[in-house]
Protein backbone atom coordinates (compact mmCIF):
# COMPACT_ATOMS: atom_id res chain seq x y z
CA UNK A 1 0.00 0.00 0.00
CA UNK A 2 1.50 3.33 -1.07
CA UNK A 3 1.01 6.72 0.58
CA UNK A 4 1.15 5.31 4.12
CA UNK A 5 4.29 7.24 5.05
CA UNK A 6 2.76 10.53 3.94
CA UNK A 7 -0.49 9.80 5.78
CA UNK A 8 1.43 8.86 8.94
CA UNK A 9 3.47 12.06 9.08
CA UNK A 10 0.38 14.12 8.15
CA UNK A 11 -1.52 12.60 11.08
CA UNK A 12 1.43 13.09 13.47
CA UNK A 13 1.68 16.79 12.62
CA UNK A 14 -2.00 17.72 12.15
CA UNK A 15 -4.09 15.03 13.86
CA UNK A 16 -5.90 14.22 10.62
CA UNK A 17 -5.36 12.52 7.28
CA UNK A 18 -4.90 14.47 4.05
CA UNK A 19 -8.16 15.71 2.55
CA UNK A 20 -7.57 14.90 -1.11
CA UNK A 21 -5.21 13.91 -3.86
CA UNK A 22 -4.91 13.70 -7.62
CA UNK A 23 -2.55 13.20 -10.54
CA UNK A 24 -2.91 16.88 -11.43
CA UNK A 25 -4.10 20.06 -9.81
CA UNK A 26 -6.69 20.70 -8.53
CA UNK A 27 -6.47 17.60 -6.34
CA UNK A 28 -10.16 16.74 -6.12
CA UNK A 29 -10.23 13.03 -5.24
CA UNK A 30 -11.01 12.07 -1.63
CA UNK A 31 -7.94 10.69 0.20
CA UNK A 32 -7.62 6.93 -0.37
CA UNK A 33 -4.50 4.82 0.04
CA UNK A 34 -6.11 2.02 -1.99
CA UNK A 35 -6.98 4.21 -4.99
CA UNK A 36 -3.60 5.97 -4.92
CA UNK A 37 -1.85 2.56 -4.92
CA UNK A 38 -4.05 1.32 -7.78
CA UNK A 39 -3.18 4.35 -9.93
CA UNK A 40 0.56 3.90 -9.33
CA UNK A 41 0.27 0.16 -10.07
CA UNK A 42 -1.60 0.83 -13.33
CA UNK A 43 1.15 3.22 -14.47
CA UNK A 44 4.09 0.99 -13.48
CA UNK A 45 6.85 0.63 -14.48
CA UNK A 46 6.59 4.33 -15.37
CA UNK A 47 6.84 6.72 -12.40
CA UNK A 48 3.72 8.40 -10.99
CA UNK A 49 3.53 12.00 -9.77
CA UNK A 50 0.75 12.98 -7.34
CA UNK A 51 -0.37 16.07 -5.49
CA UNK A 52 -1.95 15.79 -2.02
CA UNK A 53 -3.83 18.55 -0.18
CA UNK A 54 -5.07 19.30 3.31
CA UNK A 55 -8.23 20.89 4.60
CA UNK A 56 -8.89 24.66 4.77
CA UNK A 57 -8.50 24.42 8.57
CA UNK A 58 -4.95 23.09 8.20
CA UNK A 59 -3.51 23.99 4.82
CA UNK A 60 -1.14 21.34 3.58
CA UNK A 61 0.35 20.52 0.20
CA UNK A 62 2.51 17.58 -0.82
CA UNK A 63 3.93 16.21 -4.01
CA UNK A 64 4.74 12.51 -4.25
CA UNK A 65 6.83 10.80 -6.89
CA UNK A 66 6.49 7.02 -6.93
CA UNK A 67 9.20 5.14 -8.81
CA UNK A 68 10.14 1.52 -9.37
CA UNK A 69 13.70 0.74 -8.29
CA UNK A 70 15.83 -2.39 -8.20
CA UNK A 71 14.93 -2.70 -4.48
CA UNK A 72 11.17 -2.28 -5.04
CA UNK A 73 9.18 0.96 -4.90
CA UNK A 74 10.41 4.36 -3.73
CA UNK A 75 8.29 7.34 -2.67
CA UNK A 76 9.91 10.79 -2.78
CA UNK A 77 7.74 13.27 -0.86
CA UNK A 78 7.87 17.04 -0.48
CA UNK A 79 5.41 18.30 2.14
CA UNK A 80 4.50 21.78 3.41
CA UNK A 81 2.01 23.01 6.03
CA UNK A 82 0.85 26.60 6.46
CA UNK A 83 0.54 28.35 9.81
CA UNK A 84 -0.70 31.87 10.53
CA UNK A 85 1.02 34.49 12.70
CA UNK A 86 -1.09 33.46 15.71
CA UNK A 87 -0.37 29.72 15.28
CA UNK A 88 2.66 27.75 16.46
CA UNK A 89 3.98 25.08 14.10
CA UNK A 90 4.20 21.71 15.92
CA UNK A 91 8.01 21.70 16.10
CA UNK A 92 7.98 19.46 19.19
CA UNK A 93 6.20 16.77 17.13
CA UNK A 94 8.96 16.59 14.51
CA UNK A 95 11.16 13.97 16.25
CA UNK A 96 8.13 11.72 16.81
CA UNK A 97 7.03 12.11 13.17
CA UNK A 98 10.58 11.27 12.06
CA UNK A 99 10.60 8.22 14.32
CA UNK A 100 7.32 6.96 12.83
CA UNK A 101 8.77 7.33 9.34
CA UNK A 102 12.04 5.66 10.31
CA UNK A 103 10.55 2.70 12.20
CA UNK A 104 7.42 1.98 10.14
CA UNK A 105 8.16 3.28 6.65
CA UNK A 106 11.89 2.70 5.95
CA UNK A 107 12.83 6.38 5.85
CA UNK A 108 16.13 6.96 4.04
CA UNK A 109 16.56 10.65 4.77
CA UNK A 110 14.53 13.75 5.52
CA UNK A 111 15.29 17.46 5.60
CA UNK A 112 12.93 19.64 7.68
CA UNK A 113 12.80 23.37 6.93
CA UNK A 114 10.97 26.39 8.31
CA UNK A 115 10.23 29.54 6.34
CA UNK A 116 8.11 32.64 6.56
CA UNK A 117 5.35 32.46 3.97
CA UNK A 118 1.60 32.65 3.53
CA UNK A 119 -0.67 30.39 5.59
CA UNK A 120 -2.57 29.26 2.49
CA UNK A 121 0.74 28.14 0.86
CA UNK A 122 0.11 30.31 -2.20
CA UNK A 123 3.25 31.88 -3.66
CA UNK A 124 2.93 35.63 -4.31
CA UNK A 125 4.54 37.23 -7.39
CA UNK A 126 7.42 38.65 -5.35
CA UNK A 127 10.52 37.36 -3.64
CA UNK A 128 10.05 35.47 -0.39
CA UNK A 129 12.97 34.45 1.75
CA UNK A 130 14.23 30.88 1.63
CA UNK A 131 13.58 28.32 4.31
CA UNK A 132 16.13 27.41 6.95
CA UNK A 133 16.93 23.85 8.04
CA UNK A 134 15.40 22.71 11.35
CA UNK A 135 16.59 19.11 11.26
CA UNK A 136 18.05 16.36 9.14
CA UNK A 137 17.12 12.72 9.66
CA UNK A 138 19.13 9.72 8.52
CA UNK A 139 17.33 6.37 8.29
CA UNK A 140 18.43 3.30 10.24
CA UNK A 141 19.85 1.46 7.22
CA UNK A 142 21.84 4.53 6.16
CA UNK A 143 23.22 4.91 9.73
CA UNK A 144 24.17 1.22 9.77
CA UNK A 145 26.07 1.53 6.47
CA UNK A 146 28.22 4.44 7.72
CA UNK A 147 31.74 3.44 8.75
CA UNK A 148 32.60 3.52 12.44
CA UNK A 149 30.95 6.22 14.51
CA UNK A 150 30.71 8.77 11.69
CA UNK A 151 26.92 9.12 11.87
CA UNK A 152 26.95 9.67 15.66
CA UNK A 153 30.00 11.93 16.03
CA UNK A 154 29.46 15.05 13.95
CA UNK A 155 30.88 18.60 13.88
CA UNK A 156 27.52 19.98 15.11
CA UNK A 157 27.22 21.48 18.58
CA UNK A 158 24.28 19.19 19.45
CA UNK A 159 24.56 15.40 19.25
CA UNK A 160 21.99 13.52 17.14
CA UNK A 161 18.90 12.08 18.79
CA UNK A 162 18.43 8.33 18.40
CA UNK A 163 15.08 7.27 16.96
CA UNK A 164 13.71 3.74 17.12
CA UNK A 165 15.36 0.64 18.59
CA UNK A 166 18.85 0.98 20.08
CA UNK A 167 20.06 -1.94 17.98
CA UNK A 168 19.16 -0.15 14.70
CA UNK A 169 18.51 3.54 15.37
CA UNK A 170 17.79 6.27 12.90
CA UNK A 171 19.39 9.61 13.80
CA UNK A 172 17.73 13.04 14.10
CA UNK A 173 20.18 15.94 13.78
CA UNK A 174 18.69 19.18 15.22
CA UNK A 175 19.77 22.39 13.47
CA UNK A 176 19.31 26.05 14.61
CA UNK A 177 16.25 26.76 12.43
CA UNK A 178 15.88 30.53 12.92
CA UNK A 179 14.01 31.85 9.83
CA UNK A 180 15.82 35.20 10.13
CA UNK A 181 19.29 33.57 10.12
CA UNK A 182 20.53 31.62 7.11
CA UNK A 183 23.64 30.34 8.93
CA UNK A 184 21.79 27.06 9.57
CA UNK A 185 22.62 26.16 5.97
CA UNK A 186 26.32 26.28 6.86
CA UNK A 187 25.70 23.79 9.67
CA UNK A 188 23.72 21.59 7.29
CA UNK A 189 26.52 21.74 4.70
CA UNK A 190 29.12 20.81 7.35
CA UNK A 191 26.95 17.89 8.43
CA UNK A 192 26.53 16.66 4.85
CA UNK A 193 30.28 16.88 4.15
CA UNK A 194 30.96 14.95 7.37
CA UNK A 195 28.39 12.22 6.63
CA UNK A 196 29.75 11.78 3.11
CA UNK A 197 33.28 11.50 4.47
CA UNK A 198 34.46 14.59 2.56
Amino acid sequence: MLGGALESVWRELTGEAPAGWGTAEPANLPWSLRRLTDVAFERAPEPTWLVVVGSPDRPGLATVRISRTTAGVEEDVTLAFGYGPDEEPPLDALPRAAEVLATRHHLQSMLVQLRKARRDLAVPPRFEGPGVPLAFVLGAEEVREMPGDRARRTPLSEPPVQLGPRSRPALYYPLPGDPSDLSGWQDFERLMRHLKGA
